[in-house]
């Protein structure tokens, strides 16, 4: 493997374990510790990090390594809100895009989440999840909207999977699903509105009133 490759799989390795929760909000990290759990040189680190540094996922500390970002229970609000806030102009132009086979996508999708949330595989409900936002950007034809949708998407996936903590919150997440999968089935550009924006909201509190379970989650539990 050469160092290119290296560097970016450190990068991909730590970007989501931060962005899945498994490295914790507010969890003090440095290049020795990074560089000993992967078996990895200290170079192929620094430059992950460094990546990091400038997505604003980690924040570096004078001569004392670096913080993974803790957000505030306000700065969580303002996420999933400005998330939801586009999705709904994303949506929008779903109704007036999407294809047959991306509606056959997303039936089939909600299918698989009933399957695997039946079946307790909560990691692959994230993963479905996150798949079926994905058929709703694409569908808007927009590059723009599905770059924007996407990142955030991506910023808001460690908190997402703070909704495997309590699996009865997801049976509300694919009846959302459903219902915004029928109003887009049905061209009905205001019922589509207000159910991803129903869907939004249910969302952003319920993972504010689990983020004291997920903060408390920690991935060096066993110290280096």
């Amino acid at each position: 493997m050469d160092k290119l490759t290296l560097k970016e799989k450190v990068y991909k390795i730590l970007r989501n374990d931060i962005l899945t929760g498994q490295i914790s909000g507010g969890t003090h990290i440095t290049e020795s510790m990074i560089s000993k759990r992967l078996d990895v040189s200290r170079t192929p680190v620094r430059e992950a990090l460094q990546r990091l540094t400038q997505e604003k996922l980690v924040v570096p500390l004078p001569r004392a390594g670096y913080m993974i970002e803790d957000m505030s229970d306000d700065d969580i609000q303002d996420l999933f809100s400005a998330r939801f806030d586009i999705e709904v102009l994303a949506v929008k132009k779903a109704v007036q895009y999407i294809t047959v086979d991306e509606l056959r996508s997303m039936e089939e999708n909600i299918e698989k989440t009933r399957t695997h949330i039946l079946s307790g595989e909560l990691q692959r409900v994230t993963e479905l999840d996150l798949e079926f936002h994905g058929i709703i950007y694409k569908a808007s034809r927009s590059k723009t909207f599905y770059r924007i949708c996407k990142n955030l998407g991506d910023l808001t996936m460690k908190y997402r999977h703070g909704l495997n903590l309590v699996k009865d919150l997801w049976e509300e997440a694919i009846e959302n699903h459903t219902a915004i999968y029928l109003a887009i089935c049905a061209k009905d550009e205001e019922r589509a509105i207000r159910a991803i924006t129903r869907h939004g909201e249910q969302a952003k509190y319920q993972l504010l009133d689990i983020m004291k379970k997920v903060r408390s989650d920690s991935f060096f539990k066993d110290e280096i």
